[in-house]
């Protein structure tokens, strides 16, 4: 995961594919042990969670659902020339599939992800999320 050479928006769409949309959840939880920093502070409308909380939900979520993202568009980013690290603003649709009952729920997002180089690899540090 991660080239020198991809964008903030790339690498946030590839975290966020691996993280939720693919289907091997051991490689989910690789990539979130391996590209989301235990300083992480997620934002989702007024609920605030810690790395330990944003893991859960991501285990909890893949064992009894299936997700969909059926757009994502990159609004604005800023990185820094020489890190390569910084700022993006997403606009994401998607759907969560409930594996047991098979009902579908649309989602609408607006997401600010906060990549920080850290020992020398992108990290999610921080993310506010408006549904």
């Amino acid at each position: 995961m991660s080239t020198p050479n991809q964008t903030l928006g790339e690498w946030a769409a590839e975290l966020n594919d691996i993280l939720f949309m693919q289907s091997n959840t051991e490689v989910a939880l690789k990539a979130l042990s391996e590209q989301v920093d235990p300083s992480l502070v997620m934002k989702i409308n007024h609920t605030v969670c810690l790395y330990s909380q944003f893991a859960s939900i991501v285990e909890q979520e893949r064992k009894t659902k299936t997700m969909f993202k059926d757009t994502w568009d990159v609004l604005h980013e800023w990185q820094d020339p020489e890190k390569k690290d910084g700022v993006v603003a997403i606009s994401t649709r998607w759907r969560i599939k409930d594996d047991t009952t098979g009902v579908e729920t649309k989602k609408n997002s607006w997401v600010i992800w906060e990549i920080k180089l850290v020992d020398g690899r992108r990290k999610l540090t921080a993310m506010t999320e408006v549904e």
